[in-house]
């Protein structure tokens, strides 16, 4: 955890390197240290939310002899969902801010970046924006709060679809998880600098796939 809580706070600082512009007005170099602490920090959120998602299993209870849903887990589940949720979303508009390297000058070296932002969102809407935008969508907290509402008679409909939405979710966020990681190591060498972070980032991998088929059984 202080690694990460490590890596926040140099990354608010590396936030006033370009003074002369607004934040949302930059184009990111994807090789800079912004670029490179904002991936820690949203592969730990995106960790969270593989950790949350499997607690939507766990929602529906038995009272006396009718199926009903845990309220107050629910509740607990959606807020930590929408906090990740949040996240997730700026990843996709920093994504949009970032420059990329063109393939036709990756010869020698590190090639040149491109910075026209036109160009770097229609290769980013062409590749991996939808895989981000379907990982991302708050899709249980829609089903919760608007289709089918907690407090009603159709609790046993709305255990089923989040079930459903969450197995399928599931799906997209892997696949969001995978490529920032290689990422990271690619840019990086490694993804945890210390011989105890990498154990528990081991050991986190362990967790996450021990809490999902626990959940799903």
């Amino acid at each position: 955890m202080n690694f990460y809580l490590n890596h926040l706070y140099r990354f608010s600082k590396s936030l006033i390197y370009d003074e002369q512009k607004f934040f949302w007005k930059r184009i990111h170099d994807p090789n800079g240290e912004f670029v490179a602490r904002w991936n820690h920090i949203f592969l730990f959120f995106a960790f969270v939310g593989l950790f949350v998602d499997p607690l939507f299993l766990l929602l529906p209870i038995i009272r006396e002899t009718c199926m009903s849903t845990d309220n107050v887990l629910g509740y607990t589940i959606l807020i930590f969902r929408s906090m990740v949720d949040c996240v997730a979303f700026f990843q996709i508009y920093l994504k949009f801010r970032t420059a990329f390297v063109s393939k036709k000058t990756r010869v020698f070296g590190k090639g040149e970046l491109v910075m026209n932002e036109r160009k770097i969102a229609f290769r980013y809407m062409k590749n991996d924006f939808g895989i981000d935008l379907a990982a991302a969508l708050p899709l249980p907290q829609i089903v919760i709060w608007f289709i089918m509402p907690l407090n009603g008679s159709s609790a046993t409909h709305a255990n089923h679809a989040i079930t459903l939405i969450i197995m399928i979710q599931y799906v997209p966020r892997l696949c969001v998880i995978f490529p920032l990681n290689a990422k990271i190591i690619r840019n990086t060498g490694v993804v945890a600098k210390t011989a105890w972070s990498g154990a528990a980032y081991n050991l986190l991998l362990y967790l996450l796939a021990s809490h999902v088929s626990s959940a799903v059984f």
